[in-house]
């Protein structure tokens, strides 16, 4: 129970990589908030969850690709708990196999407003509202480290919150704050890996991996609980890579 008495927001954490790092951060002894966009069935799934491990859970529908949705989101949070001591930004949109030379401007928008925008002014609210000692982790990619066909837009979108976190970890750490990034690989069970279409590219992405698998969300919420934790508080301005040696 090393984060008992904490507080802990993700955004995006009614499935896939933001449950597992809420639950984990829960089973942990934080209290949670579960952040959602549309999908309220599967918000509520997570929440009883969370409360069945014993800590205090609220949910906030919020789009956190703008900027007065994440507002409310912190709003809600410091509302109900008193403070923010956690903040994982995690909420991102993928968008693979499509060559750079068939990308639309409609695409880029949304890509750059879901992944560039929204975790940037996630960011930007933590390092108004988090609690001294706090812990912000960014969710990233190694298609940012990993040239790969057919990830050029969704590569080049997740690319500014690992140098957002680097410059944010020497503005906050004077308030012993720590922010760090999490780059996995690709991770299954999780976005594009839910739907069975998707095997063939699977396969061929677990052909590039040495250990000879994908992720799972559990690999990644593990990462995170640790850098939430007391023992990481020397830990800061790191990109954390977690993709079986493809880098």
């Amino acid at each position: 129970m090393t984060l008992k008495g904490k507080t802990a927001l993700v955004t995006g954490s009614s499935k896939g990589l933001g449950r597992a790092i809420l639950l984990r951060l829960a089973a942990q002894g934080a209290n949670v908030v579960v952040n959602y966009s549309r999908d309220e069935s599967a918000a509520n799934e997570v929440l009883d969850a969370a409360r069945s491990l014993g800590v205090q859970a609220i949910s906030v529908a919020a789009d956190v690709s703008q900027v007065d949705g994440i507002q409310r989101l912190y709003d809600a949070t410091v509302d109900e708990f008193g403070q923010v001591d956690i903040v994982v930004a995690n909420a991102g949109m993928e968008k693979v196999n499509v060559p750079v030379a068939d990308v639309t401007e409609e695409d880029f928008d949304l890509l750059f407003r879901v992944n560039t925008k929204g975790p940037y002014f996630v960011l930007r609210e933590a390092a108004r509202r988090i609690a001294d000692n706090g812990r912000i982790i960014t969710i990233s990619s190694n298609t940012t480290t990993v040239p790969q066909l057919g990830v050029g837009l969704y590569g080049t979108s997740k690319v500014a919150t690992g140098y957002l976190a680097r410059v944010l970890a020497l503005e906050l750490g004077p308030r012993g704050i720590t922010v760090n990034t999490i780059v996995p690989g690709p991770i299954d069970g999780a976005g594009i890996f839910t739907d069975p279409a998707n095997d063939e590219y699977k396969q061929s992405l677990i052909a590039m991996v040495p250990i000879g698998r994908l992720g799972t969300t559990e690999d990644v919420a593990g990462i995170a609980a640790f850098l939430a934790s007391d023992q990481a508080g020397l830990i800061t301005g790191q990109q954390i890579v977690a993709d079986g040696g493809m880098h």
